[in-house]
């Protein structure tokens, strides 16, 4: 049967009807639009599963009387789940056997003593929602590899402690001459044809970090060749793992060796110049880099001599940079949009570079860059655009009500959520922090400025609180602050972004709950003591006809009293249970 738009679809493999039924009564209080099917049995659940039937959600019993094997159940359940998230509903309470049925698969592990409408809605509304991003993030995965094996350079993936191939594209196996299942029984370490206790450093010190190398790597022929590594670190298949990018050099290092006789007639020309000057050929590799390198960059002018402008520039930057150069030729002078350059330290310097094309001056030879340092200006610059880019695409992805607030200018921004939410208009919103906190509950203000102790004293990341906040017309709403704090460089906290969801629906149901539990409490409170005295008279009566009955002579009166006090607790039952109806 096709679902109807809204409508959670659940399927509930369980055997016994009257945990059946309690599943049936949670969910019916939390969803309007549901539909539940059952599956008693192992069998029934698999016959159930076979044809695709759309069910948002799956509730497992670990215990059902066609199947012993637990591990067994769970995994073909999941095999035939089609993508819904599976819940296991259980009796056991060993969390070592929870966290066992987890890492098989299934989405969440709850115990049936435990199970309330609540937290039952929420592990399946919480379910879902992870395997939605799952299946995006599958999707962003499927569009990843499909860009790594039809790349038209070398790429492959290394196992980051043994260095083993993982996975490798067409182009390294052209370039190479190993066939894929060749590659899958070797380490990166075969291909090196020279100084093999440089690949252990260079991994070892940039085990958490990009980085580029040159190397000479020999192919299945022995053909020697020189490769321009780059290497960045990823997660794949659930193991630490480095992507790396393969640009076969070497008729590039051909020719820079035959260019490399006449670097020293230019030398002279920039040696006591403030900026950064450097000489490059028409590849831009680098052919002279003046002293000042090292009081901008940090490094020695040798270490960047022969090697690429492009090993240097920031992999983000690269393709700006290479739109602007493709005009070679065309001008004499132009300048290139900033971009980032790393340092000896391992950091980024913003550099501003003008070029001069000066290949047709025999005293030159080269393209002629002229760079300054812009780091301070491009660092504010970027933490301003981040900061706003940032809030943009969370304001636009959520219906909550987005603020990022920044620590030191004690500023808030929101997001049009606000208006909405909580009705205020621009002119009534202010910025600070002191202007949030006195929309907070008196009661609740306290408990949430403590909290939000735990930021500076403690170090804390996250903040999940509830609390109620002021509205535009002076009510109150529920609202579920999460919020996470942003350090800056010096591990300090910066900025606080905090999503904040509206449950104030939520929370009058909760709190009705919670007042008529209330209720039932006062009422049955009372009414022992009601019930207590004509019982308590009847039980007296009896002990004495019990004891005394030889020497009584008023046997009929103890007996009409204790008719009398039956009678009376009879009443007593009665009202009690009218009045029950009337109060619910």
């Amino acid at each position: 049967m096709k679902k109807r738009s809204g409508e959670l679809k659940v399927l509930v493999i369980e055997d016994n009807p009257g945990d059946f039924i309690l599943i049936e009564d949670y969910l019916s209080e939390e969803h309007n639009a549901l539909e539940l099917q059952r599956a008693e049995t192992f069998k029934s659940a698999k016959s159930l599963l076979k044809v695709p039937s759309n069910f948002d959600t799956i509730l497992l019993d670990l215990s059902l009387p066609d199947i012993n094997d637990t591990e067994i159940l769970v995994k073909e359940i999941l095999a035939l789940s089609y993508g819904a998230p599976v819940i296991v509903l259980t009796g056991y309470t060993n969390k070592e056997y929870g966290v066992k049925t987890l890492s098989w698969g299934v989405s969440d592990y709850l115990l049936k003593d435990e199970i309330s409408a609540s937290n039952l809605s929420k592990s399946i509304h919480y379910s879902m929602e992870r395997k939605k991003v799952q299946r995006q993030l599958y999707e962003s995965e499927e569009k990843y590899r499909t860009l790594f094996d039809f790349s038209p350079l070398p790429m492959w993936v290394l196992d980051r402690h043994s260095l083993e191939f993982l996975s490798v594209n067409q182009a390294a196996i052209e370039l190479y001459g190993y066939s894929r299942e060749e590659f899958m029984e070797m380490t990166v370490r075969d291909l090196w044809a020279e100084d093999p206790d440089r690949i252990e450093k260079t991994v070892e010190e940039n085990f958490h970090d990009f980085f580029t190398v040159k190397v000479k790597h020999h192919t299945k022929s022995g053909q020697g060749i020189y490769i321009d590594v780059q290497s960045n670190p990823i997660q794949f298949g659930g193991r630490q793992a480095r992507v790396t990018l393969a640009h076969n050099i070497t008729e590039r290092l051909k020719a820079e060796e035959r260019l490399k006789h006449s670097q020293q007639r230019f030398k002279a020309l920039v040696q006591d110049g403030s900026d950064l000057i450097s000489i490059l050929d028409e590849n831009f590799n680098y052919i002279y880099v003046s002293p000042s390198a090292k009081n901008i960059l940090g490094v020695n002018p040798e270490r960047i001599e022969g090697r690429n402008v492009f090993d240097f520039i920031h992999r983000e930057d690269r393709e700006r940079i290479e739109n602007k150069i493709q005009y070679l030729g065309k001008k004499k002078a132009y300048q290139l949009p900033s971009y980032r350059y790393r340092d000896g330290n391992g950091g980024w310097r913003w550099l501003e570079t003008i070029i001069s094309d000066l290949r047709d001056d025999p005293a030159v030879n080269g393209l002629v860059a002229n760079s300054r340092d812009i780091t301070k200006f491009k660092v504010q610059e970027k933490q301003l655009r981040e900061s706003l880019e940032r809030y943009d695409i969370v304001a636009k992805a959520t219906s909550d009500l987005i603020s990022d607030y920044n620590i030191k200018n004690d500023v808030f921004q929101y997001s049009n959520a606000i208006y909405d939410t909580f009705g205020y208009t621009k002119d009534k919103i202010e910025t600070s922090k002191q202007w949030w906190q006195d929309k907070i509950h008196p009661d609740d203000k306290e408990r949430v400025i403590e909290a939000s102790r735990g930021i500076h004293e403690r170090g804390q990341k996250l903040l999940n609180i509830e609390y109620r906040f002021k509205c535009a017309n002076g009510n109150y709403k529920y609202i579920l602050d999460r919020s996470y704090v942003i350090t800056d460089a010096n591990d300090q906290p910066s900025r606080i972004i905090g999503s904040m969801q509206d449950i104030t629906e939520r929370r009058k149901y909760i709190n009705a709950i919670e007042r008529s539990n209330e209720r039932l409490r006062e009422i049955a409170w009372t009414q022992y003591h009601v019930v207590r005295a004509p019982l308590a008279r009847i039980m007296g009566l009896i002990e004495l006809l019990k004891n005394q009955r030889n020497n009584l002579d008023n046997i009929e009166e103890i007996i009409d009293n204790i008719l009398n006090s039956s009678e009376e607790l009879d009443k007593v039952i009665r009202k009690i249970a009218n009045k029950t109806e009337e109060e619910f």
